[in-house]
């Protein structure tokens, strides 16, 4: 599933929950890390115009790295989600033992 079909999937389950701060809480932070990496892009084509060799492996490591974070804020809000919806099911194992709420 891509990440536009499991925000969308996410922003779904946590309105139904009332928890839809949560949706937009997370959708600040992945706003916050791509415009760090906008701001890293601007960096560097300043740095290159004045003549810094910029090293595209570096570049591409920076950038997987930004995705992984993305990925993991995603992942964790879906865990959060999961513990939510099974509150109070005493057969669940919970993801977060310090709760959620």
């Amino acid at each position: 599933m891509d990440t536009n079909a499991r925000m969308e999937e996410l922003e779904k389950r946590l309105t139904t929950q009332h928890h839809r701060d949560l949706f937009l809480q997370m959708k600040h932070t992945l706003k916050a890390v791509d415009d760090l990496a906008e701001q890293h892009r601007v960096y560097q084509a300043v740095q290159a115009l004045s003549g810094t060799r910029i090293v595209g492996a570096e570049e591409s490591v920076y950038f997987d790295t930004l995705n992984q974070v993305k990925e993991q804020i995603i992942h964790t809000l879906e865990l959060t989600i999961e513990d939510l919806e099974h509150k109070g099911d005493k057969n669940y194992t919970k993801h977060f033992k310090d709760g959620v709420e």
